[in-house]
């Protein structure tokens, strides 16, 4: 299957499936009288997705593979591919470029930072279906996770970082804290591994969470 041939069906796909969706459960809800207004929000939203999905040619729809991301990410993984497209579209343009070479059929898209310098080189990161500067297992685990945990990812992410603060600052206030006092600790609160990508204080607030404790023994960023 041509590259234009994968593009041209990623759009339609996204601009009919979501629009048809969401018409089909407000009609099955009888609600479609009141909120109709929701088809061509649905049916917007797939389209200006589906054009950079489709442009960029993410989806590999010569194989099966392909087409189960793109559905996976349509109705499972919604919530995810919504949040990924609004916020990683306006804060990576600042960074970097969308890169086709980087994003054909590989299930996500991929913004290349314009300099070696700065934040776009030196964060990796992966928001839904959108990623800045990284290719390696570790993003892509990112990826996956959002595809199997579905509408429970984000609040779930979400969680775990409350849960390691809370950690984290109960250990820094009490024993941490009372190790340090007595020099048998250099810092009082708990720290992450040399190869976490953030240090510190909060280093080990981010390190611990489950999904990236499982993003880094999965491999490099």
């Amino acid at each position: 299957m041509s590259s234009f041939v994968k593009g041209f069906l990623t759009v339609v796909v996204w601009l009919v499936v979501p629009s048809a969706i969401t018409a089909i459960v407000l009609w099955a809800a009888d609600s479609l009288p009141h909120a109709s207004y929701l088809v061509p929000i649905a049916g917007g939203f797939g389209l200006l997705y589906g054009l950079e999905a489709g442009i960029l040619t993410i989806y590999d729809l010569g194989r099966a593979k392909g087409w189960v991301e793109l559905f996976v990410d349509m109705t499972w993984s919604l919530p995810n591919t919504v949040f990924g497209f609004l916020l990683g579209n306006l804060v990576y343009i600042f960074f970097g470029s969308p890169s086709r070479a980087r994003s054909k059929d590989a299930g996500w898209i991929v913004f290349v930072p314009r300099s070696t310098t700065g934040f776009g080189n030196n964060v990796l990161q992966t928001l839904g279906t959108v990623n800045i500067g990284g290719q390696g297992q570790h993003e892509k685990m990112h990826l996956l996770q959002a595809r199997i945990f579905g509408p429970l990812y984000l609040p779930l992410f979400g969680a775990s970082y409350i849960v390691t603060f809370l950690i984290q600052v109960l250990w820094t206030f009490t024993i941490g804290g009372i190790l340090w006092l007595a020099k048998i600790r250099t810092k009082a609160y708990l720290r992450p591994p040399a190869h976490s990508a953030v240090g510190g204080f909060f280093g080990w607030i981010y390190y611990a969470t489950p999904f990236e404790l499982w993003a880094y023994a999965s491999g490099n960023p």
